[in-house]
């Protein structure tokens, strides 16, 4: 009986092994799931992120196109007053004033 003792003592202890590896796959399991979820949560994070940067980037964008319009214009008033000007200067000069 000392045998069967022994093989019963080896079975005893290597269900607690396989007990043991099951639960520790079914916690590695778990992990990996959440683990999983906040990959998915990261990932529609960074989408938003990265639709917001976008949309920023474009009004950046129309906003220096609108400064650069403006700069434009304030550059032609500057060279229509300053024609206007040069103009006034000389007919004050052939007028004799």
């Amino acid at each position: 009986m000392n045998a069967l003792e022994n093989i019963g003592s080896l079975i005893e202890h290597l269900a607690a092994k396989v007990e043991g590896l099951i639960n520790e796959r079914e916690d590695m399991l778990a992990e990996i799931s959440s683990l999983r979820e906040r990959l998915v949560e990261r990932d529609k994070e960074a989408v938003k992120i990265a639709q917001h940067m976008r949309t920023e980037l474009e009004a950046a964008q129309m906003d220096a196109l609108c400064f650069e319009q403006e700069r434009v214009r304030i550059e032609a008033r500057l060279q229509s007053l300053n024609d206007r000007l040069v103009n006034l200067a000389c007919d004050k000069k052939w007028s004799g004033g």
